[in-house]
């Protein structure tokens, strides 16, 4: 799971597994991203197989895009994302601070 570990990365793997982007179209999709951080991030998703990078001879263009590892992991993250939004649903309504089903019993 350390693979998604990250402020931005299941941010950027969301945007790319609607299409493939380029690094500047992905910054300026994720606001108070720095360049730097944006590619430590892009670099750990690519390390991880998650993405891949293609560079374009002609006008010059870099484009990130999901890999096959990384589309099979987009239903786990889904699952993720609807629990935090189930949590975020449960909190909201008070049920999440004395929960004794919580993970303490794990």
């Amino acid at each position: 799971m350390s693979m998604f570990a990250g402020k931005w990365k299941l941010s950027i793997l969301w945007y790319l597994e609607q299409r493939s982007r380029r690094f500047s179209e992905l910054a300026s999709l994720l606001p108070g991203v720095t360049a730097k951080v944006l590619t430590y991030q892009l670099h750990d998703l690519m390390d991880a197989g998650l993405i891949s990078r293609t560079e374009s001879v002609g006008p010059r263009q870099t484009q990130y895009a999901l890999t096959g590892e990384g589309i099979a992991a987009m239903p786990l993250l889904q699952l993720v994302c609807e629990w935090g939004n189930w949590q975020l649903r449960r909190c909201a309504t008070g049920h999440c601070e004395s929960d004794e089903t919580s993970s303490s019993r794990l």
